[in-house]
């Protein structure tokens, strides 16, 4: 039914009450229209119109009254400023949108209105189709992760995939997406990653945005696989929305034309397919087979006089094969080659093997009508080999996702009370950055090794602070306004003697006081050093509006071949903090002499898992950085540290 809001409560609603309204209102009459239809019963309401939040100052108040109101009265509230929903089991379409795809196990959601839109339009014209769709925009109440939530157990979505600009709940969000991707595929388009993009999102919805870092890290450790392109994202759906997912990374090409082969080849490199190396029953039913001229390893090419049975003949025995995990046919239009018949041959061919096969059709206007036919039947087509393998290396990747052991979570021993003493005790006495030995209280409250360490503002006490540590010392400027000492030449390390020390007391706060003149340094600190072979590592956490505590872990040095950094973000499982390593190769860097491990991989683990748990404690840790932290055979010590403090991170 349809009402006319006068702005007076005088409507009336049938009975039943109805369970969804659909508000078309300026935006000043929306709050008092919402209230109403609470009053009467209505458990849900889609805003359509625009003009709350994203235009910012009395459309912001009004999106806030919108919100107060259905939190307090229990109510769904999707929008302001979107298209609706539609859902293609329940045969309901409350939204603005016309042209509808056809029925699928795809579900779709944008905060983009325009974005919907195109995705809906696109499906349709694919033959692509959906079992939800919901275009959420300002998301007020409904958003990206209360989506998540309910497609997870929705029998009729077997895909999830969406559209992100900008997100209010990113942690939230994070945090579900391990869950749910245990058990679906959630595909992401992902916008608004550069300066100009991050502008466009905050104008568009009034939506926050995150560092590029803290997103890719956040999707990659959720199992979510994320593009950040139409085409891709369209290339994906067709495979994850028709295909099972592969149980190993070999490739079977089957092909007529010997270039076409070596195009689908070269393609997979830069993927974690490799092409599978035929068995030699498989190869002599396809020699048996096939026309004289054919070749039976793989690729395949089953030559351009055959005819369009053999084509799903060949692909049929490849499948078969135990070696190959996943199928992808390739075939070029030919003189006297019926490309309709091979076509139809390939869909109605027998694929009950579990595993997933995709075609490409090398053309464009000539095959068009072949394309649609194969996704009308279930077979994802492509008009290049590049796409489809882009697609199998993602089904493959997700599929070791699923494979993956489930995050187990660590916490560590500590003394909390002392910590947020300590912190409180900083913020009231005005400091907010630390560093150096002020931080000692903090490491001992997580039981952090490190180097003993006292601060000298002569020579003379330098000299003695050596003798007491008792062994080989380092020496590094004091400073409030150098934050990294090594950049100015204010460290000097390995100093034996008493002369050596006063010497290089000496040396060092003249060195730096003659480059940083505007410097105020109060002396050097004299810190023991530690001995044995060790590695350095860098240990730092970035709080993401967002997301949250980012990890990093980083060597010094140019490694080459070596990624610079590895991220993640906290809470930290174990399987996070080995990955970090190995993606950094740290296990090849520590070695082993005699059988034993160089380098104590988990010292290291400890002190990740260390600095995840504080930045979780306490939130107004701004950013940590342990710097250096000295891996040495047995232990990790944090020779250097340095943290910023605000009252209100979160």
């Amino acid at each position: 039914m349809s009402v006319n809001w006068t702005g007076a409560a005088d409507g009336q609603l049938p009975h039943p009450c109805p369970e969804l309204a659909v508000l078309c209102l300026e935006p000043e009459e929306t709050p008092g229209a919402l209230e109403w239809l609470a009053d009467a019963g209505v458990q849900a309401a889609i805003v359509i119109s625009a003009g709350f939040r994203e235009i910012g100052g009395r459309g912001y108040h009004l999106e806030e009254r919108l919100t107060r109101l259905a939190s307090s009265r229990n109510m769904t509230l999707l929008g302001p400023n979107c298209l609706g929903v539609a859902s293609w089991g329940g045969n309901m379409n409350a939204s603005l949108v016309s042209r509808l795809p056809g029925r699928g196990n795809i579900a779709f959601f944008s905060p983009s209105g325009s974005m919907c839109s195109a995705v809906l339009d696109w499906a349709a014209s694919e033959e692509v189709g959906l079992s939800r769709f919901a275009s959420l925009g300002n998301r007020a109440i409904i958003d990206e992760a209360a989506m998540l939530q309910f497609l997870a157990d929705d029998p009729d979505t077997a895909v999830i995939m969406g559209y992100l600009e900008g997100m209010n709940s990113g942690r939230r969000f994070a945090r579900i997406s391990q869950t749910i991707t245990r058990e679906k595929p959630v595909i992401m388009l992902q916008a608004g990653m550069t300066e100009h993009g991050q502008k466009a999102i905050s104008s568009h919805a009034g939506a926050l945005t995150g560092s590029e870092r803290a997103w890719q890290t956040a999707l990659r450790q959720a199992g979510i696989i994320r593009t950040d392109s139409l085409s891709s994202f369209f290339n994906l759906a067709r495979m994850f929305g028709s295909q099972p997912l592969p149980t190993g990374p070999n490739l079977a090409i089957i092909t007529n034309s010997g270039g076409a082969g070596i195009l689908a080849a070269d393609a997979l490199s830069g993927t974690s397919i490799n092409l599978a190396r035929l068995g030699p029953e498989t190869m002599s039913r396809l020699e048996s087979c096939l026309p004289r001229y054919a070749r039976a390893a793989n690729p395949v090419d089953v030559d351009m006089s055959a005819r369009p049975a053999q084509y799903a003949q060949a692909l049929s025995i490849v499948l078969e094969d135990r070696r190959v995990h996943m199928a992808l046919v390739v075939a070029t239009p030919g003189v006297g080659l019926d490309m309709s018949e091979v076509v139809h041959a390939l869909a109605e061919g027998p694929r009950k093997t579990g595993k997933p096969v995709a075609v490409c059709l090398l053309g464009r206007e000539g095959v068009a009508e072949e394309k649609r036919y194969l996704q009308a039947r279930g077979l994802p087509c492509y008009a290049n080999p590049k796409d489809a393998l882009a697609a199998f290396d993602a089904m493959f990747g997700y599929a070791q996702w699923k494979a993956s052991p489930y995050p187990v979570e660590v916490s560590y021993r500590r003394d909390r009370a002392k910590a947020g003493q300590f912190l409180r005790d900083c913020l009231q006495a005005g400091k907010t950055e630390l560093s150096g030995i002020e931080m000692q209280t903090l490491l001992q409250a997580y039981e952090l090794q490190f180097p003993q360490a006292e601060l000298a503002r002569t020579s003379k006490s330098a000299v003695k602070i050596a003798k007491r540590l008792a062994g080989s010392v380092a020496l590094k400027v004091a400073s409030p306004h150098i934050e990294y000492k090594s950049d100015v030449g204010g460290v000097e390390l390995g100093l034996q003697s008493p002369e050596d020390v006063r010497r290089a007391f000496v040396l060092l706060t003249a060195r730096v006081q003659r480059l940083r003149r505007e410097a105020f340094i109060s002396g050097c600190v004299v810190q023991e050093m530690v001995e044995g072979k060790f590695a350095e590592a860098r240990v730092s956490v970035q709080r993401d509006p967002h997301f949250g505590p980012l990890i990093s872990l980083s060597f010094p040095g140019d490694r080459a071949g070596m990624p610079h950094e590895s991220l993640r973000l906290a809470p930290l499982s174990l399987e996070d903090a080995s990955g970090m390593m190995r993606d950094l190769k740290f296990f090849s860097l520590s070695g082993r002499e005699r059988g034993r491990a160089v380098l104590d991989a988990r010292a290291l683990e400890d002190v990740l898992f260390t600095a995840s748990q504080m930045t979780l404690d306490f939130p107004e840790i701004y950013t940590l950085e342990l710097d250096p932290v000295l891996v040495a055979q047995r232990g990790a010590w944090v020779a250097g540290a340095r943290m910023t403090l605000l009252p209100h991170a979160d």
